[in-house]
């Protein structure tokens, strides 16, 4: 009786270590990829870092480094580092058809959007969301699905902005504010909630519904400053800054304009820090400080030609993946056609070699017919 219990008692312990062994690499993982996750706009090279560290080890799964991969190519995009960012988008997307998590399917469906979008190639950006549309309609309620929908139409509004008007925009800019209120406070949905509500700020500027747009920018505020996300407080303010200008409060606009650079230069966001410069030397112009205009005016010149270089390299990357991947469905096509006529011309040879032994045949046999009726 002992023996058995020692024997049950072994094998207990024996379960648990080998369970423990298995379930203890996966948690640290998982929480390497929280933090990671986590730091994507506050700290984009410790995001990278973090989830490099998941993508090198041999225990990580499919589903786990496709995770890391999505938070590399979202903090470089977050860097406005468009080639790095889209080299990762396209590594994931190579690793699709083995993931086997359906929300992770249209995590990376949105975020290949996401990146076509931020490279202006509105038509790859649109087929990748229909795709992850489609996908997401499959699904319950849940909270994946609320994220989902929110990365799905604010991606939507952007698109939509720059092709149709912020009337139109503005609708998805709601739809994407309404799905992600249902998931926060957690970080990520909180950056992007700032996201949503920073966009459609300036949306309503742009329609002149100033009383709306201060309100939208001020959630935008809240929502970065809950989150301690530098860069999008920085946009959050400018966005303020913005009511103010077009209230003629210019000292108002310059002080929003003066903390929102403090902490866009933390970032080291190259596209922020521009249209922070363009904001402020507008803004000392119209109170006739010339010193100031011309020192962030100079800044502004200064560091838009840095950044068109940049978007100029990345979208000749981008347009080089997409005539790759071109130049590789004709190779396979071509590779097809040729195989189906290869194929086509040995059966051509075969009928022919059949029909001629039949014709052989038939005249062998007819000659041998007619010598027996001559005997």
């Amino acid at each position: 009786m002992k023996t058995k219990i020692s024997y049950r008692l072994y094998f207990l312990i024996s379960s648990f270590f080998l369970l423990s062994q298995v379930l203890w690499p996966q948690q640290k993982m998982d929480s390497i990829l929280a933090l990671a996750t986590q730091q994507i706009y506050e700290n984009p090279n410790l995001a990278i870092e973090k989830a490099n560290e998941i993508l090198k080890s041999p225990e990580a799964t499919i589903d786990l480094k496709v995770r890391a991969i999505i938070v590399v190519s979202t903090a470089y995009s977050s860097k406005r580092d468009y080639e790095k960012s889209l080299e990762y988008s396209l590594r994931a997307i190579d690793m699709l058809p083995n993931v086997t998590d359906i929300n992770l399917k249209i995590l990376l469906l949105n975020r290949t959007g996401g990146q076509y979008q931020e490279l202006k190639v509105y038509d790859k950006s649109l087929t990748y969301l229909d795709e992850a549309y489609k996908l997401l309609k499959t699904l319950s309620e849940s909270i994946d699905k609320s994220k989902a929908l929110g990365f799905n139409n604010l991606v939507r509004g952007f698109i939509y902005r720059e092709q149709m008007s912020c009337d139109t925009a503005l609708d998805y800019f709601n739809r994407s504010i309404e799905a992600y209120k249902k998931v926060s406070p957690q970080s990520l949905v909180t950056s992007n909630l700032s996201i949503a509500c920073y966009n459609k700020g300036n949306c309503l500027l742009t329609i002149n519904n100033l009383n709306d747009a201060e309100a939208s920018f001020l959630q935008a505020i809240t929502y970065a400053e809950n989150n301690n996300a530098k860069s999008l407080i920085a946009f959050a303010k400018k966005g303020l800054a913005g009511f103010y200008t077009a209230k003629k409060n210019y000292q108002k606009a310059i002080d929003l304009l003066v903390e929102a650079l403090q902490n866009s230069e933390e970032v080291g966001d190259k596209i922020l820090n521009r249209s922070i410069y363009m904001a402020l030397a507008n803004n000392y112009l119209a109170v006739n400080d010339l010193k100031n205009y011309s020192l962030y005016q100079n800044k502004t010149l200064s560091i838009h030609d840095e950044i068109i270089e940049t978007e100029r390299k990345s979208i000749d990357n981008s347009i080089q993946n997409i005539m790759e991947a071109n130049s590789k469905k004709i190779d396979d096509f071509q590779k097809r056609n040729n195989l189906f006529r290869s194929i086509l011309l040995i059966l051509i040879i075969v009928v022919i070699i059949f029909i001629v032994q039949s014709i052989y045949s038939s005249e062998k046999t007819l000659n041998t017919l007619k010598k027996q009726l001559k005997l």
